[in-house]
This record gives C-alpha cells, sequence and structure tokens, in this order.
C-alpha cells in the first residue's frame, strides 16, 4: 500500500489479474525459441577450403550455414573432389542467424572455399527439395587434418531445418543479444548507442535460461505479463471499477505490439514496463496530493522516479513522459503558490520547499542509478570520463543520424498504422518454407485498440478541457508529452517508438467504456468490442507470432499495400 489509492485491490482482482496474466504468458511464450541450438564454431581462414559429403547423391535445394557473427565470403562448388564444377561466389553475413546458399541440382558433394573470412560458423545443414533435412555423412578439409571443423555438423540434431525464427536471431536481436554476449564475456558491448540496463536485463537471461533464443527472449515475456497487473491496477485507481481494471488489462493482453516486442529480444518492452509502473506511482502521489495537500507522503513519487530512472537507463526516450509528470507537478505547484496571499520572496521560498527540494533529491538518487548501469563498462578498465564520452558519443548518434530504412515511418502515422507514403508497420521477420507457407513477423498494433484508441484520446482532450477531469488530463498530457517530441525529431523513426503510448491510448478507451457500461446499450457495446479485439489478435496471430501459416492467409490480412 502507497497512500490510500494505492494497490485498492480485493481478492477477486487478485484472482483476475493471475488469470490474465497466466492467459498471456501461455500465449506469449508458446514457440518463443528453442532452448537448445548448436554452439560450438569453427572459424574459417582466407583460401581455406573444405567440402561436405552426403553419402551417395541427393536432390538438393539449398545449404545453410549458421553464422555465429561476422562477415565471409565463399565459393560454392559442386560436382567431386576429382572435379569440382560452378564456383558461385556468395557473401554472408549476420549475428547467429542461418543463411541460405540456393544449389538446386542433384549432387553427393559440395565444396567451399572462402575468399575472405572475419567471422565464425556454428553448423551447416542442408535442405532436400522435399523440405526435409539432408544428413551429412562426413565434412573433410582440402589442405590439412582441422578436428573443429567437424564442430560443423556436430549437432545436427540440434538444427532445424528449414531454419525459422525459434533458432536464429531476427531483426535488431543481432544488436542486443551480441552485446548481452560480449557483457558475459567482459568485451566492449557491441550495441552502444543506448545505455546498459536493458542489455544487462538481456544478460540475465542467458545466464539463467542460457544461451538460446529462448534464453535471451523469455525476459522481455516475463515483463510484458508484468505490464498486466501494472494496468489492472492502474487502471482500478483510474476508474475506481472492476470493468475499468479489466478492460485496460484486457486490451494490453490482445495488443499486437505488445505482444510481438515481448516476444523479440530488444529493450522497448522493458522501457514501457518501467515508464508505465513510473506513471501508475505518479498517478498515486497525485491523487494524495489532492485529497491531502503538499504534505502528503512523497513514497510514491520516490517511486515514480525510480522507476523512471530504470526506463531512462535502458532508453532515453522515457525522459519524455517523465518531462511531463514534471509539467503536471509544477503546474500544481505554481497554481497553489500564486493563490498564497504573501510577498514574491516568500513565494519562492514556498515554491522551492517541500516537495520540490525531495524530488531534486530523488533526481539525484535516479542519477546514480543511471551511472550505475555503466559499471560493467568501468569493470572493463573503462573511466568516468570514458562513460561521460560515451554519453556525448549517443547524443551525437541519435541527432545526427542520417540512415534511413524501407520501414520507417513518420509520427503522424502511427496511431493509424497507415501511411500512403510509408511502410508504417515494421517486418521483423520472413523464412519462405516449402509448401506454400511462411513464417512471419510483424510488430503492428491491433486496429481495434489503436483506431479506437485513438478516437478515444481525441475525446478525452475534449473531456478534459470540459469538464476539468484529474484523470483525463492526467493521461492526455502524459500521453502528448510522449508523442508530440517525435515531431520534432529528423532522424530515421519506427512505429514501435509509439509503443510506450499504447497503454495510454487504452486506458482512455477503458474510460469511456467504463462510463458506457452504466447504460445498457453499454454492456452490449462492452462485449462486442472485446470480442472483436480477441478475433482480430486470434486471426493475426500467425503473422505477428511467426507461426509457419499459408501464403495467402498473410495476403488476406494486408489491408493496405504499404502492410506487411
Amino acid at each position: 500500500m502507497v497512500g490510500d489509492y494505492a494497490m485498492n485491490i480485493d481478492k477477486l482482482d487478485l484472482a483476475t489479474i493471475i488469470v490474465l496474466s497466466v492467459v498471456f504468458f501461455s500465449i506469449a511464450v508458446w514457440n518463443l525459441g528453442l532452448t537448445s541450438v548448436p554452439l560450438s564454431t569453427w572459424t574459417p581462414s582466407k583460401d581455406e577450403s573444405f567440402y561436405i559429403d552426403f553419402g551417395s547423391s541427393k536432390n538438393i535445394s539449398a545449404v545453410y550455414f549458421l553464422l555465429k557473427g561476422g562477415e565471409i565470403d565463399v565459393r560454392v562448388y559442386t560436382g567431386s573432389p576429382e572435379k569440382w564444377s560452378g564456383g558461385r561466389s556468395v557473401s554472408l553475413s549476420g549475428y547467429y542467424c542461418w543463411r541460405r546458399i540456393d544449389l538446386n541440382c542433384e549432387t553427393r558433394f559440395v565444396r567451399f572455399l572462402f575468399t575472405s573470412s572475419n567471422g565464425e560458423i556454428a553448423e551447416i545443414a542442408a535442405l532436400s527439395k522435399m523440405g526435409e533435412k539432408i544428413v551429412i555423412d562426413n565434412i573433410r578439409s582440402e589442405k590439412n587434418e582441422d578436428e573443429s571443423l567437424a564442430n560443423l555438423i556436430d549437432e545436427q540434431e540440434k538444427v532445424e531445418c528449414p531454419p525459422t525464427y525459434v533458432s536464429e536471431t531476427y531483426f535488431d536481436e543481432i544488436y542486443y543479444v551480441r552485446a548481452a554476449e560480449d557483457y558475459i564475456n567482459f568485451r566492449e558491448p557491441y550495441e552502444w548507442t543506448h545505455p546498459p540496463l536493458g542489455k544487462l536485463i538481456i544478460t540475465a537471461s542467458i545466464l539463467i535460461f542460457g544461451y538460446n533464443p529462448f534464453g535471451w527472449r523469455i525476459m522481455g515475456v516475463i515483463f510484458a505479463t508484468l505490464m498486466i497487473p501494472v494496468i489492472y491496477i492502474f487502471g482500478k485507481n483510474l476508474f475506481g471499477t472492476r470493468i475499468g481494471a479489466f478492460t485496460s488489462a484486457f486490451l494490453l493482453m490482445f495488443d499486437f505490439m505488445h505482444f510481438t516486442m515481448g516476444r523479440i529480444a530488444t529493450v522497448d518492452t522493458y522501457v514501457v514496463f518501467f515508464s508505465l509502473t513510473s506513471h501508475f506511482f505518479f498517478f498515486i502521489y497525485l491523487q494524495n496530493l489532492l485529497k491531502r495537500g503538499w504534505k502528503t507522503s512523497t513514497l510514491p513519487l520516490f517511486l515514480a522516479v525510480l522507476f523512471f530512472a530504470f526506463g531512462f537507463s535502458t532508453k532515453w526516450y522515457a525522459l519524455y513522459g517523465f518531462i511531463g509528470q514534471i509539467f503536471i507537478l509544477l503546474l500544481l505547484r505554481i497554481r497553489d503558490v500564486v493563490a498564497i496571499n504573501d510577498d514574491w520572496v516568500m513565494r519562492v521560498k514556498t515554491f522551492c520547499s517541500h516537495p520540490l527540494s525531495k524530488f531534486l533529491a530523488f533526481l539525484v538518487v535516479a542519477a546514480v542509478i543511471y551511472l550505475l548501469t555503466f559499471v560493467p563498462h568501468l569493470l572493463m578498465g573503462r573511466t568516468l570520463m570514458d562513460v561521460y564520452n560515451l554519453q556525448i558519443s549517443m547524443y551525437a548518434y541519435h541527432s545526427k543520424l542520417t540512415a534511413t530504412h524501407p520501414f520507417s515511418s513518420p509520427w503522424w502515422a502511427w496511431p493509424i498504422i497507415w501511411s500512403p507514403w510509408h511502410r508504417v508497420p515494421v517486418w521483423f521477420y520472413v523464412s519462405y518454407l516449402p509448401g506454400d507457407m511462411v513464417s512471419t513477423i510483424v510488430s503492428l498494433g491491433n486496429p481495434a485498440v489503436w483506431w479506437v484508441g485513438l478516437v478515444s484520446t481525441i475525446s478525452l482532450i475534449e473531456e478534459t478541457i470540459r469538464k476539468r477531469d484529474n484523470t483525463c488530463g492526467f493521461v492526455v498530457t502524459i500521453f502528448l508529452f510522449q508523442w508530440l517530441p517525435y515531431a520534432f525529431i529528423s532522424r530515421c523513426l519506427f512505429l514501435y517508438h509509439f509503443y510506450i503510448n499504447v497503454p495510454l491510448m487504452i486506458l482512455a478507451t477503458a474510460y469511456f467504456l467504463n462510463k458506457a457500461w452504466g447504460f445498457r446499450w453499454g454492456k452490449t457495446l462492452w462485449i462486442g468490442y472485446l470480442i472483436v479485439v480477441a478475433v482480430l489478435f486470434a486471426l493475426f496471430y500467425p503473422v505477428i507470432s511467426g507461426s509457419p501459416t499459408p501464403r495467402w492467409w498473410r495476403d488476406h490480412l494486408r489491408w493496405f499495400n504499404w502492410w506487411f
């Protein structure tokens, strides 16, 4: 209990939270990733070569290399050791991902000559034209006996062929998982453009659950699941009803982006969790403040700053919503100080006294937390000046970034998930499978959640102005502070930058559904709307989860030309 308004849940609420959380976790963890994958590696040198032997002539569709990291250039031959033919050049790169080399021929042997290499290979796999994995009988070096060469075929039982997301990294996992591995091995992290906390969480996940796709993704699912009780309790305190709380949790539970971002080993889910929790505690403080005055306990305010510090230590964009909190706090403080019948000197003195003096102390704690996340860098021999210079480099990177991306989109297109000129949904992954099947992962919002949420948020602005409702004003203020700054950012932006605002749109929708519940038609509307949200989640599940699905089904879900 943090103040009069915190938690405010009973046994039925607790049971509801547990059920919703278990259901979401069960859906999100299903086919999250393999728990056992090839780990032993072989490092090729320039001009080194070997060939694989299938034991007899096979109808080969493709050969796959599982790259552990780096880049390689290789020439591929078929035929026999007495007479090779072909010699097609292929360049491969990536971090713990399968790279396909198409062959489409019948052969017993396949030869590989490395013309340049600074990478590692963890395993080789071969696929037949029937879409089945072919057993590799032997592997031989052409120049010298290399016992480590056997590492390329020593874990064939762990190979998924053809591969999908469950056995490799995808999208920005190539940066964050690699950085986590660097932390484990006390190396300078490959990904340096964001603060360390999110990468350290992935590091902890790997240390606990192992270096495998499940291990580096499970912590995201856990944090996404934890958001369910947070938004439920948030809704209960905002609206004072179980319906408002349940609606909030249900909509988040079946939002596409919340599901997809929770299942990928990137750090945005951590930012959203920390920010949402920070906003919750700030709202508790705000309610206590409006009820008791400025002498109320500052513990909720401290917790709000604490969770902001965690979010800011993961990605800097957590700052936008926190500035919204400061804006609300200063607005209330200025309003009350101006109303004091005293001279301006005493007013300024009063303004700077409790709780702002404590708030500044809390900010010092937040700064210490941020600095502590760089302790691994200090243990690697870096100095505090190096850490400071890293902040400058991080800011310079984001402020001067001019790179483009086919799936970048402008801020105004995010809530409507559409633009006539941009691909707004972000295509994370695709693997084309035999039988005209496809495994694909697209990051987008549930249209029933986002479109209704946008209308609700706009209506909430009107409600705030007309009724001067504190609840409405709080949600709207944080939403705008977390969204509008992107209008002034010129660098490449993506739909998932809007993820942090999804819970607020959901709370806006829950506000109006909670009001409608008191009417007979409102109950019908509520039930019908939640059914639509859940049905859309089920329909889109294959393309937001990576589950193999017929290509025609994926194509039917392309509501707009620029969607995946």
